[in-house]
């Protein structure tokens, strides 16, 4: 994996998924090991999002707007 400068920055893993959704976990570990402060687990959304998961979607999006204020 080529580690672009990312070393202490803010990321965050997210995706929407119909098998087994084990990528977003995957990308937020690579992330972790390039030296990324990861929020969060990860965000995943099985298929089409429902409104619980538009509304989950917003607050993933706005922690990570925080986070990367704080810094």
């Amino acid at each position: 994996m080529i580690e672009a400068g990312v070393n202490g920055k803010i990321g965050a893993a997210f995706g929407s998924y119909g098998w087994s959704g084990e990528a977003p976990i995957q990308i937020a570990d690579k992330m972790r090991k390039a030296g990324m402060e990861v929020i969060d687990l990860v965000l995943r959304i099985q298929y089409t999002p429902y409104e619980k998961d538009i509304l989950e979607c917003n607050r993933f999006g706005k922690d990570l707007a925080e986070r990367m204020k704080q810094k």
